[in-house]
């Protein structure tokens, strides 16, 4: 399971085994997820933001956190991770929070349908949606300025590249 891993990560991996916690691979989807929501303890607590709510884009429910009340932030487009099966508001919040207030950016967190209660592409397709949607905004209703915004994956495998979309 180690062998092809990179020394860093390997040897954490080994320590988790060595200590019992399972391997997520022998884990029901379930046990996935509630383990994935059990370790958001682990971040510890985030900033206050000035203003955060979920909405809903084109069939898609997305979260947004604003660190401040300046006007014209910037936006980050943000795509949790759990490897399409777990993740999102919840498992994601304190580090999107940290990312709002570091960045000084409007922070969009775009929950996507999970596998196997979805198949694919379905994830991809509500990230491709509410993308659209988000780049669609008219600035003149919407208090977000959304004239070039970033996307940015919490995925490992980043399936999503980073990069600056005007």
């Amino acid at each position: 399971m180690t062998i092809n891993l990179e020394a860093g990560i390997k040897q954490l991996v080994e320590e988790f085994i060595a200590n019992g916690k399972p391997c997520p691979s022998e884990q029901s989807v379930a046990e996935r997820r509630a383990g994935y929501l059990a370790s958001t303890v682990l971040a510890g607590s985030s900033p206050v933001m000035e203003q955060e709510f979920v909405d809903v884009l084109n069939g898609v429910e997305v979260k947004v956190y604003k660190p401040t009340d300046k006007a014209n932030l910037p936006v980050t487009i943000y795509f949790h991770g759990g490897c399409f099966i777990s993740g999102g508001f919840a498992t994601h919040d304190a580090q999107i929070r940290q990312l709002a207030h570091l960045s000084e950016s409007i922070v969009i967190c775009i929950k996507y349908r999970l596998a196997p209660e979805y198949t694919y592409p379905a994830a991809h397709d509500d990230a491709f949606q509410a993308v659209r949607s988000i780049q669609s905004m008219d600035v003149n209703t919407v208090e977000i300025p959304i004239k070039s915004f970033l996307l940015v994956t919490a995925q490992v495998d980043n399936w999503l590249s980073r990069q600056q979309c005007d």
